[in-house]
């Protein structure tokens, strides 16, 4: 696994509040995983270690049914692994939301993007319709590539496959597994090559052409505000439920972090909302489409978050990317890269995580 830089600070004993609506997503992943285990006969064709063939694997189904952006990204390193074991292979993708075809528009491997919507159940014919679609084919793998997903679960079963493989059946060695990196160790433990290599990275497969309009979409918005040619920090300060930190704290982080590391040139990423957190004091972006924000981000070289979908699209770029992590574990959520850092501001103080970003920052530039 690449390494990721992580410092930590106090954590709060305050206990944290379940919204209404993490209550009724909690109950329906229990009707889920009641699903899962009553309902779904144990399959004869799960494979264990060193069980798979390295060979004669030409159809494989990867499945991961989650809207969520970060989550659609963490698979890009199976998809890699999956390139170099069996080159001359074809994935279908069972996924959710509409994230899913930009994702995964960068890889030839891929055949068919197959999507649910996030919520299925109100959409019952639109979702039996995209199983029926899954169960007509043939397969020679299928992958559960989510450990613990009771949807992941029941989908894999139903596909018709010579062999499967489920992430949650290899054993757990050692300390905590990004979740980047469990589904490409789990096939290589499938095949008996599991200590084989570092693990590929998040990876978009940006074009050269996508990268001259994130280019071009940078000099655009920065034209009147970085004439010095300065060095640019994306800054998307936004994130869903736990993990959002107030307006306040970002503008007193983005003012802290310019005294500490000197001359740059900040520009807030904007969210689907139109509301900038940081004051409206720095110039902004705004794009509904994934690979548009990537490339943007990886023109401007430098990317700070708390732990969302855009930090995993930002680490999916060469852009060192730095995610503030408070109630999410960094070590299975960190983003994924040698030059990326998880960053721990669960104290509530924007001048500590600052000062830890800075520190993190200088010594990338220091030679």
């Amino acid at each position: 696994m690449p390494p990721v830089a992580s410092l930590s600070s106090t954590t709060s004993n305050e206990p944290a509040r379940t919204p209404m609506h993490g209550n009724a997503a909690l109950w329906r992943r229990r009707v889920a995983a009641w699903l899962a285990r009553h309902l779904v006969a144990p399959p004869k064709n799960l494979v264990g270690a060193g069980q798979l063939p390295a060979a004669g694997i030409q159809r494989i189904l990867v499945c991961r049914p989650n809207h969520r952006l970060g989550n659609t990204l963490l698979l890009t390193p199976l998809l890699v692994e999956i390139e170099r074991r069996f080159p001359g292979a074809e994935v279908d993708l069972l996924s959710a939301g509409p994230a899913a075809h930009s994702v995964f528009r960068g890889f030839d491997i891929v055949g068919d993007c197959m999507t649910l919507d996030r919520r299925a159940a109100r959409r019952p014919l639109a979702t039996i319709g995209a199983l029926r679609k899954l169960r007509s084919r043939r397969y020679d793998l299928v992958i559960d590539a989510a450990a613990g997903s009771s949807s992941g679960r029941i989908a894999s079963a139903m596909a018709k496959a010579r062999f499967q493989l489920r992430t949650d059946a290899m054993p757990n060695e050692g300390p905590v597994t990004h979740l980047a990196a469990r589904p490409v160790q789990a096939l290589r433990w499938a095949l008996g090559a599991r200590g084989e290599g570092e693990v590929p990275l998040l990876d978009v497969r940006l074009t050269d052409a996508e990268r001259r309009c994130g280019q071009d979409a940078l000099t655009r918005v920065l034209r009147d505000a970085n004439e010095r040619g300065l060095p640019v920090i994306a800054i998307f300060p936004n994130a869903t439920g736990s993990k959002r930190l107030p307006t306040d704290w970002w503008s007193d982080f983005a003012n802290a972090l310019l005294a500490r590391i000197g001359d740059v040139c900040i520009v807030e990423l904007v969210s689907a909302d139109g509301q900038s957190r940081l004051g409206g004091g720095y110039p902004t972006y705004y794009t509904s489409d994934p690979r548009k924000l990537a490339s943007f981000i990886e023109a401007a070289g430098t990317y700070i978050s708390a732990d969302c979908g855009v930090m995993h699209l930002a680490a999916a770029t060469n852009a060192t990317t730095v995610g503030l992590f408070g109630p999410t574990d960094p070590g299975r959520y960190a983003p994924y890269g040698r030059n990326n850092a998880a960053i721990a501001c669960d104290d509530g103080c924007p001048r500590h995580a600052a000062t830890r970003t800075a520190a993190h920052l200088q010594r990338r530039r220091s030679p």
